[in-house]
C-alpha cells in the first residue's frame, strides 16, 4: 500500500545499479474493472496463491496460478471493513489477513479505529477455511504489511503511526513493539526471515537483527531508491553458493519490479529493474511480491498490482487505470 540518524548502523553501502534485461511477464489473472486494487499476496504449500483486495469488497481471492487458464475464486468477502491489506503464513496453512476502512478514495486519511486481524485457517478444510477475528486494536490507524514473528505472535507495520506493533494471536493484545522514528516514516512493507525484520518506508529498505523479546537492534540501510511498496525476500537455498541474499521490490507508481542483492553482511548491494517501466500497463502500480512454492517454483515470482487504482499511469501524456492484475515472473534467464 503506497502512502503518498543514529540508529543507523554502519555498512559497506557500495550501491551499483544494474542495467539488465527485462524479463517476461506472464498475466495470470487481469480484473475487468479499472477500479480493482490487489494489495498483498502469500503462497500456500499446494502452489495457490491468495491476495487481498482493497475495496469495497474486501475480499480475500484464491488463485491457482499453474492453471492454462486460472480463475478467481472469493476465499471470504469481510463486511466489516472496506479493504484488506497484509497477509502471512504463521503456521503450515494458518494465515492471518488484516483490513481496516481504507479505500483508494481516503488512503491518506483513512477512518480511524477500524482496524481488523482474522486467522484464516486450512487445516481442517483446504478448500474451506476456519475464519475468527483474533483481534480488534484501536491504537494504529491501519496495518499494512504482516510477517509472523513466530507461530503466536505476528508483526505489522502500521503506516500511520510509523512503527511496527505487535499481535498476540492467541489473546488479542497488541503492542507497540518497534520503533525508528525518522526511518520508519510511512512503512510499508515487512518481512521476517533468518533473525531479522526487513521493512520498506519511502524509497528504502532496512532491516534490524529480531530478539526473542519482539524487540530488534539497530536498523541498517540495505538500500536507497526512489519508491518501494511491499517486496519478498527470497527463501534459503535460492542461488546458492553466491554469498548473497536476494530481494525483490514492487516500485508502486513506477511500475516495476526491482532486483535487490546485497552480502550476508547487507552490505554491497546491487540493484536492477528487472520487469515493467515507468509508461506502460504491463505491470500497473505493482503492490506485492510473493515467492512461488512447492517444486519448480523457487524462481517464480508472484505480484500484485493495484491497476493503478491510487496513483494512475501515464501513458503517453494520459492518465489511466487498469483492472489489479496478479502476475508471474521467471526469475531464470
Amino acid at each position: 500500500m503506497r502512502i503518498s540518524s543514529s540508529l543507523l548502523g554502519t555498512l559497506a553501502l557500495t550501491t551499483s545499479t544494474l542495467v539488465s534485461a527485462e524479463l517476461n511477464v506472464r498475466t495470470i489473472y487481469q480484473f475487468a474493472s479499472n477500479d480493482t486494487w490487489l494489495e498483498n499476496l502469500a503462497v500456500r504449500s499446494n502452489g495457490l496463491i491468495l491476495a487481498t483486495e482493497i475495496g469495497p469488497p474486501a475480499s480475500l481471492l484464491s488463485f491457482g496460478p499453474r492453471s492454462s487458464s486460472p480463475k478467481k475464486n472469493v476465499i471470504h468477502t469481510f463486511p466489516s471493513v472496506l479493504g484488506l491489506s497484509g497477509i502471512t503464513e504463521a503456521a503450515h496453512d494458518v494465515f492471518y489477513v488484516t483490513g481496516a476502512n481504507t479505500t483508494s478514495a481516503n488512503i491518506d486519511d483513512p477512518p480511524k479505529n477500524a482496524t481488523h486481524v482474522w486467522r484464516v485457517d486450512f487445516t481442517t478444510n483446504p478448500d474451506t477455511p476456519d475464519i475468527q477475528l483474533i483481534a480488534r486494536p484501536t491504537a494504529p490507524t491501519g496495518f499494512n504489511g504482516l510477517a509472523a514473528f513466530n507461530v503466536t505472535i505476528i508483526l505489522a507495520s502500521a503506516s500511520y503511526q510509523d512503527s511496527i506493533f505487535a499481535v498476540d494471536t492467541t489473546t488479542g493484545y497488541t503492542w507497540e513493539a518497534i520503533k525508528y522514528a525518522s526511518l520508519m516514516s510511512s512503512i510499508n512493507g515487512l518481512k521476517v526471515q533468518d533473525g531479522f525484520v526487513y521493512w520498506t518506508a519511502g524509497g528504502a529498505l532496512y532491516r534490524a537483527e529480531l530478539y526473542s523479546n519482539v524487540t530488534a537492534g539497530p536498523a541498517e540501510l540495505i538500500v536507497q531508491a526512489s519508491a518501494f511498496d511491499d517486496f519478498a525476500v527470497a527463501p534459503d537455498g535460492f542461488r546458492a553458493g553466491s554469498g548473497r541474499k536476494f530481494a525483490y521490490a514492487a516500485t508502486a507508481a513506477e511500475n516495476t519490479i526491482m532486483q535487490i542483492s546485497f552480502d550476508l553482511q547487507g552490505g554491497r548491494n546491487r540493484t536492477s529493474v528487472i520487469a515493467g517501466s515507468l509508461d506502460p500497463t504491463e505491470i500497473a502500480e505493482p503492490t506485492g511480491c510473493a515467492f512461488g512454492r512447492g517444486e519448480g517454483e523457487m524462481d517464480w515470482l508472484y505480484v500484485t498490482t493495484g491497476g493503478g487504482s491510487a496513483v494512475n499511469i501515464d501513458v503517453d501524456g494520459v492518465e489511466v487505470a487498469v483492472g489489479a492484475q496478479l502476475l508471474g515472473l521467471s526469475l531464470i534467464r
